[in-house]
């Protein structure tokens, strides 16, 4: 595999996809403090993700520095893709553009959206599993986790 090297500092790399929220809607959930923190890696974001009323929902909790939250928006991209198995496949990219500082005080912000439709046999019920990445364009750094989708309750779509 090649590796490729970033010539141009400042150069935006937008995540895989197409954008389904701009600007994401999001709220403040309070403040966290990791005192031994002294990188400006991010941290992977909390994900939960549930079939509910026939559609995939995703509620994600990230982590922002203090001085980072000041000017931030954030946007939501979705990726759909067949693996090597032979499955539909789901991403989604929580990105920012910020400088990336270091920081020990963090805002804590849970974001909510649901998955468009994807074009796949199946469609969103087929979904087992997703990955959501929190990602910053600059391209500092990206971090993800790979999450289990819930079924739901009531008139939702559940799996067995």
């Amino acid at each position: 595999m090649e590796k490729i090297t970033l010539v141009e500092p400042g150069q935006e790399i937008y995540p895989p996809g197409k954008m389904i929220k701009e600007p994401a809607e999001y709220l403040k959930r309070g403040k966290v403090s990791f005192p031994d923190k002294f990188t400006k890696d991010l941290f992977s974001p909390v994900v939960e993700a549930y079939y509910l009323d026939n559609k995939l929902s995703v509620r994600a909790v990230i982590f922002v520095t203090h001085e980072e939250s000041k000017n931030l928006k954030l946007s939501v991209y979705q990726n759909s893709y067949i693996s090597i198995d032979g499955k539909a496949q789901l991403q989604f990219f929580i990105s920012y553009d910020l400088k990336g500082t270091e920081g020990h005080d963090f805002h804590i912000y849970e974001v909510s959206f649901d998955a468009d439709e994807i074009p796949y046999e199946g469609g969103l019920e087929s979904i087992r599993t997703i990955q959501t990445f929190l990602w910053d364009i600059d391209p500092i750094t990206s971090r993800g986790t790979e999450t289990v989708v819930l079924p739901g309750t009531g008139t939702g779509v559940g799996h067995p």
